[in-house]
Order: C-alpha cells, then sequence, then structure tokens
C-alpha cells in the first residue's frame, strides 16, 4: 500500500513554488552590476565585450559600508526608483557628499550654505532660512543615494572600456571611488574661512555706517 504524503512533504518538494522562488530571487541579483556591464568577456548578447565582475566592481568603488548601498541600491533598482533614505546624507551639512567624492554636489551645497549664512547676516529671518535647510535637507537624503549611484555607473563604464583587463578595470574604479576625509575638512575649513569673512565684512559696514 502507498503511503500518502504529508502537506508539509508535498510543500517542501514543490518545483514551482522553488522555480518562482528562483525566478524572483535571479531578478534581484541581475541588478548587481548597476552600471549594466557585462561579466569580462561578455558583452549584451553573448559576444565578447567589455565588462567587470558585480561584486568586486561594488566593493572596489564604494569601500567603507559597502553592505549598506549593495542593499540600498539594489531595492532601488527592484523597484525602479531613484528615492532611497540615506541619513548621513540628509544631517551632514554637505559632509557625506564631500566624504563619498561628490564634490559637484559638495561645491553646490557649500554654495548654498554660504547663501545662507549671507542672508542670516542681512537680516532675513530664520524662520525662513530654517525651514528653507530643512527643505535641501530632506532632498540630499531621499536623493543621495541615487547620486552616489549615478556616479559609481560613470566610474563602471569607464572601467569597461579597459576590455580583458581584470585588474586594471578595477583599478580605474579603485582611483573614482572610496571616501576622502581630506575633502570633508577642506569643506568645513572652506565654510568657516567664508562665514568668518562675511562676518567681518557685515560688521565693517556697521562700523562705516556709524561713523558716517
Amino acid at each position: 500500500m502507498l503511503e500518502a504524503k504529508s502537506p508539509a512533504a508535498s510543500a517542501l518538494v514543490d518545483p514551482e513554488v522553488l522555480r518562482s522562488s528562483l525566478r524572483a530571487f535571479g531578478r534581484l541579483r541581475q541588478h548587481a552590476d548597476l552600471a549594466a556591464v557585462q561579466q569580462p568577456g561578455q558583452g549584451e548578447s553573448g559576444a565578447a565585450g567589455p565588462g567587470v565582475l558585480p561584486i568586486d566592481s561594488t566593493k572596489t568603488f564604494v569601500g567603507p559600508n559597502i553592505t549598506y548601498y549593495d542593499e540600498h541600491w539594489r531595492s532601488m533598482e527592484w523597484r525602479e526608483s531613484n528615492r532611497s533614505w540615506n541619513w548621513a546624507a540628509a544631517l551632514t551639512l554637505g559632509g557625506w557628499l564631500a566624504h563619498r567624492r561628490l564634490y559637484d554636489h559638495a561645491v553646490l551645497h557649500s554654495v548654498w550654505l554660504t547663501l545662507l549664512i549671507l542672508l542670516a547676516l542681512s537680516g532675513t529671518p530664520l524662520k525662513l532660512l530654517v525651514p528653507a535647510q530643512i527643505i535641501v535637507a530632506v532632498l540630499c537624503g531621499v536623493y543621495g543615494n541615487a547620486w552616489y549611484r549615478s556616479r559609481f555607473r560613470r566610474a563602471a563604464e569607464t572601467a569597461g572600456r579597459h576590455d580583458g583587463e581584470y585588474a586594471a578595470q578595477l583599478a580605474v574604479l579603485a582611483a573614482a571611488g572610496g571616501t576622502s576625509r581630506r575633502a570633508v575638512w577642506l569643506m568645513v575649513g572652506a565654510l568657516v574661512a567664508v562665514s568668518a569673512f562675511l562676518v567681518a565684512f557685515r560688521r565693517s559696514l556697521d562700523g562705516v555706517q556709524l561713523t558716517l
């Protein structure tokens, strides 16, 4: 007499459920190389072409906190979204931008902070300036990971031009990525110097008015 299979045993060996799960996992994993470059020697159609191994390329570029960015970038690709919250990008007043070598964004943020300081010294109420800064901070927090991902993609595309030279590809990513504490200190120093200059300039204008 044949033995009846228990529901638990049937669930464990259900091939359709297993195949469905593997397909879903495969779709997520295929976004590991966010620059859309293929494995070394493989192009989009399987022909020979430039490429970088996804895991090594991301790790080489990002450096510290690779797990955080890898997970968030995969999630963004999976959701087909450019939004992903980053507390460091939101709360460091542009320091995260400089630290992650997003220099163009860091310069724009420094100009924005300088404008806020200038407006504050000109008598603009803080009740207007603080909400404005909060809005900018929220935008940085929401789109910071997307900006960083775009920079990685550009670096990976450049690295991918070294067809068949895997070590050279990783070298390009290492040179373009990583972090920079020096950039953070330069940004802080520049803001302090500009702030001191603006305060001194404002006081000098007040002194001239009093003399007149």
